[in-house]
């Protein structure tokens, strides 16, 4: 067949004919996506602790204007600074080092480790938040708010205002990742496409003559006969004798 006229339909056709071996490598890709996920990823969660930043003229007067609001706006910026800050997660650790709390490996929290467990997000008025991702789903909570409190006793050591805890961390429930259907559905996709992409590309390099239409399309010129297969012949003629 020419190859270079092979049609949408030419590949529809292709696809259909091998419907069943596509739909099952997409099976077999998405259930090993899924296996993957479920029993080789570790899985990870997450609690918040929410602040809210005072600065230092607000907690002196009692109706706070709006240049004392702005600049607590600002300050919480700086203070969430203070809270990923290498002294906070160090004094955080020692903590937890005196309460007995280990990672799951068995270790003790580094600071390092404390550090990058923690995100902070600030918007556009007093109140920031504080996430806390690990694996470690029974010590979260208490990790923490372990570092809340340090940053909290920092920044009113170190900047002079005050940040205070409005909501404190709570035990995580269900993990946030993996993702174990999205990954699924993920796999179910790549399946299908390598599958299909395979019979496609394998259709594209044939170069076997299926019928004679496709030797019409190979040489442009009329079948004039053909010449049946004949299978089995020997058999055939043992039988009639």
């Amino acid at each position: 067949m020419n190859k270079s006229q092979l049609t949408i339909m030419d590949i529809v056709h292709t696809l259909l004919s091998h419907v069943v071996w596509i739909l099952l490598a997409g099976a077999l890709v998405g259930a090993a996506a899924w296996a993957y996920t479920t029993y080789k990823v570790p899985k990870m969660y997450r609690t918040t602790v929410t602040f809210y930043a005072l600065s230092k003229i607000t907690q002196d007067t009692d109706a706070a204007s709006t240049a004392d609001i702005t600049k607590s706006r600002q300050l919480a910026s700086t203070y969430s600074y203070v809270l990923r800050s290498n002294l906070v997660m160090k004094e955080a650790a020692d903590r937890l080092e005196e309460l007995g709390v280990t990672s799951p490996s068995g270790h003790p929290y580094n600071y390092n480790t404390l550090k990058g467990m923690t995100s902070v997000s600030t918007t556009n008025t007093e109140i920031f938040t504080a996430y806390f991702s690990s694996s470690d789903k029974d010590n979260l909570a208490l990790i923490a708010n372990t570092i809340a409190e340090a940053g909290v006793a920092k920044i009113q050591e170190i900047v002079g205002g005050d940040a205070r805890i409005l909501d404190a961390a709570e035990k995580p429930g269900a993990p946030y990742s993996p993702d174990v259907k999205g990954k699924t559905v993920t796999g179910v996709a790549v399946g299908l496409l390598i599958a299909a992409a395979f019979f496609v590309i394998r259709a594209l390099t044939d170069t076997t003559i299926w019928s004679e239409e496709d030797l019409s399309k190979q040489y442009n010129i009329p079948v004039l006969g053909s010449v049946p297969q004949l299978l089995n012949t020997e058999k055939q003629m043992i039988g009639k004798e």
